[in-house]
């Protein structure tokens, strides 16, 4: 759109013909609603420097008072005056930057995002905006602001404002972040996420949002640190950087790395990166380390297009045995029969091995076939069930034939028709080819929708955009829209949902019930928001059959829900498993979620799986927006959990020693790994014992203050009969358990460092 005669450097402007008392009168027709006045150039060209004046005057209020008509222009519908207001603004930008008026600044971050969208066109305008910006965005780092800091750069550099930019205004503002993505900064941005207390989440934001010069500076980081922790954080950061990453993570591949290093590149290309790096990561399925092995076949079954079939078969008869079972399992992701007659033999030759890791082979063959869908299958699976039938089987003899569980099912899902019908019908609803300029030209469109306020037109396009690039097959590109939702409208549950769903339906991933309808029990005790807040902080994990997914004894603090396959719930005593109970699809578990314990159980997957983890730290995010999600959740558990009545129904017990129930006021102390006091002795009273350990019932100040014994060391003294001094006690405490509420007591459960002998049990008790 051409400029009005308000640019600057204009020769002949109206200025010298306006005296500054006709200036003047025009400024005070603006402040009187009279908007017709911006369109005089020479009131333009006055603006800036009439600020200027009434903030040396330290006249703030009248600054406010013009800036308000001026934000008002911008968003008028007459074009002439647009432009000129957004050149107006763009002078008064440069002023308040040398007025250090951040704050008012930040108040016109709206209209300076409409300003750079108005004038994109004129390159100097642009370039003094972005300029004020980026000394916004200084100021706002320095003084610890990230988020505010965030936010400048997304203006700048965002998605939505790049996807419809011209190749200059990109250009200024890649010099932009560059000019901000200094290395102290990176630094100082780092060691928050890493080692900060309560910035890191934003620290981890603002890293993500410098693109390709945190990526460079996080793929350095990772080669250099030793600590395991910040690697993990690292690595996920890494992550979510998403595509940026991918020429910092080649570069560091092709060095000499540590084995771990070098996996977690693997990974993170296999996420991040294209068919261009298949190349590159096939060759590491020479490498030594087994972890590297399994991580360079995941990969290459993401990025190996036209390549993945060749590769994996060849890595079936190169791999260790134990990876045999996962090149398996890629195998099945691979659309067509042309894999059936090879995992067919593969099953009739593992039929004769009476092994586990026979049997396990058997059961990743019986899935791959599943998975794969085609009637060639049947007749060789069929055949296995027979060899693996015998006379008077009881259906408990049948359901711990897992093998021939598996071929049973993939019977039942391959005569169902389930994947080529279903991708069928996909593809002949949403067509069969997308072209790359078609999807950006569509995806440009639904953000301009989206700026215009009409999000729900923008959300149901794209849905219907991303169900397109999945049809055919460009996985990549429906992955990436589907993260427009969390720009756009990041409320959209059900559309950010099913979008994924549809995308695992066309991978052949998809279960047959989608997440809503799983958890349409629990949906019915919660908001929609709260939901939503539920599902965003979810991690999904994928299991192999008999992997193990909690340890018994561990104090793993997660809330699991089962969204697909059969995990078994166990009680360990001595070397064996015993078989407590399945979960199914729907289901959830988490015996250290809502109060502090062990697990009395374990987990192992029975059947692939996929679960969803929730950890308990997302209460602390929940508390002041959902201060009621806790309790409806746990509520939710505890009408679904029926673990400990059959571990009593089938009489194993949870407690290797006999307790005795007894009532004695005792002394406690708090002890740090030296063994040295930590804080102040404080009372309570016993609640039972044993030669193992004891319960101690205690009352704290503060409510959930009782979490803070978990793990810790504790010293008792329990007083004796007579004139024998009390016994003495050390341990570890085990559990928590609130026993009043309503008083603050809680119930701590301990394990003493050394088992008490039958005379000092026998003195406790008198």
């Amino acid at each position: 759109m051409p400029m009005t005669p308000a640019q600057p450097g204009e020769p002949h402007s109206q200025q010298s013909t306006f005296s500054s008392d006709l200036i003047n009168t025009f400024l005070d027709r603006l402040k009187d609603g009279d908007h017709s006045v911006f369109k005089h150039a020479a009131v333009v060209q006055a603006f800036p420097r009439t600020i200027d004046k009434l903030l040396e005057k330290k006249n703030d209020q009248e600054v406010d008072i013009l800036m308000g008509p001026l934000v008002a222009i911008l968003q008028g519908e007459d074009d002439n005056l647009r432009d000129n207001a957004a050149i107006a603004l763009a002078g008064v930008l440069n002023v308040l930057v040398a007025h250090e008026k951040w704050m008012l600044m930040d108040r016109l971050l709206p209209a300076t995002q409409q300003t750079l969208h108005i004038i994109e066109d004129n390159s100097e305008i642009v370039s003094q905006c972005i300029h004020s910006l980026t000394k916004l965005a200084a100021h706002h780092i320095r003084s610890d602001q990230y988020s505010a800091a965030r936010i400048i750069l997304i203006i700048i550099n965002g998605p939505v404002t790049l996807a419809s930019a011209n190749k200059n205004f990109c250009e200024l503002a890649g010099l932009a972040v560059k000019e901000l993505a200094l290395r102290p900064v990176l630094d100082k941005l780092l060691e928050e996420y890493l080692h900060g207390d309560e910035k890191q989440d934003e620290a981890s934001r603002l890293l993500i949002a410098f693109g390709v010069h945190a990526a460079d500076f996080l793929m350095d980081s990772l080669g250099q640190g030793e600590n395991k922790s910040d690697r993990l954080k690292l690595l996920k950061l890494a992550e979510e950087i998403g595509e940026p990453m991918e020429a910092a993570l080649r570069r560091i591949l092709q060095q000499t790395n540590p084995w771990y290093v070098t996996r977690n590149i693997i990974r993170l290309l296999g996420k991040t990166g294209n068919q261009d790096c298949f190349e590159e990561v096939a060759p590491f399925l020479e490498h030594e380390n087994i972890r590297v092995k399994q991580e360079v076949l995941s990969a290459a079954a993401i990025i190996g297009g036209s390549n993945r079939k060749s590769f994996l078969l060849k890595a079936l008869h190169s791999v260790p045995p134990q990876l045999t079972g996962h090149v398996i399992s890629l195998l099945g992701d691979i659309p067509g029969d042309s894999l059936v007659v090879p995992l067919a033999d593969m099953l009739e030759v593992n039929s004769i091995y009476q092994n586990r890791h026979g049997e396990e082979l058997q059961i990743a063959i019986c899935d791959a076939l599943a998975k794969i869908g085609s009637v060639k299958a049947l007749p060789i699976l069929k055949k296995f069930i027979a060899q693996n039938t015998r006379p008077a089987m009881t259906q408990e003899d049948i359901e711990d034939n897992l093998p021939l569980m598996a071929a049973k099912k993939a019977v039942s899902r391959i005569g169902k028709g389930n994947k080529q019908i279903h991708q069928t019908k996909v593809k002949k609803v949403m067509g069969l080819s997308l072209a790359a300029d078609h999807v950006s030209t569509k995806e440009a469109a639904i953000i301009r929708l989206a700026m215009s306020g009409d999000k729900k037109k923008a959300v149901r396009q794209l849905y219907e955009l991303i169900g397109e690039c999945a049809a055919t097959g460009d996985i990549q590109n429906a992955e990436r829209l589907r993260e427009r939702y969390y720009e756009i409208a990041p409320t959209a549950l059900n559309a950010i949902i099913r979008s994924g769903e549809l995308i695992e339906q066309v991978q052949g991933e998809f279960t047959g019930r989608g997440f809503l309808d799983i958890w349409k029990e629990m949906r019915k005790t919660l908001s929609n928001a709260e939901f939503g807040a539920i599902y965003h902080e979810l991690e999904n994990q994928s299991l192999q059959p008999d992997e193990l997914l909690v340890r018994q004894g561990s104090n793993n603090d997660k809330l699991i829900f089962i969204n697909h396959g059969s995990i078994k719930v166990f009680y360990k005593q001595g070397q064996h498993e015993i078989f407590v109970k399945s979960l199914t699809c729907g289901e959830i578990a988490g015996e250290n979620f809502f109060q502090s314990s062990i697990w009395t159980v374990g987990l192992r997957a029975l059947t692939p799986s996929r679960v969803s983890l929730l950890r308990r730290s997302s209460f602390n995010r929940w508390h002041n927006e959902f201060p009621g999600l806790k309790e409806k959740l746990q509520e939710f558990y505890n009408r679904s959990n029926d673990v400990y009545n059959l571990l009593n129904k089938k009489g194993l017990s949870r407690r290797k020693y006999e307790r005795y129930q007894l009532s004695r006021k005792v002394h406690a102390q708090m002890l740090d790994d030296d063994d040295k006091e930590i804080g102040s002795e404080f009372s309570g009273e016993l609640f039972n014992i044993s030669t193992g350990g004891m319960a101690l019932r205690i009352r704290v100040t503060k409510k959930d203050r009782g979490r803070l014994f978990q793990d810790k060391t504790m010293r008792v003294d329990i007083p004796i009969g007579g004139d024998e001094p009390p016994l003495t006690v050390q341990g570890l405490v085990l559990a928590v358990h609130p026993f009043n509420q309503d008083l603050n007591d809680y119930l701590i459960h301990l394990i003493f460092d050394s088992q008490l002998k039958q005379n000092e049990l026998q003195k406790v008790l008198g």
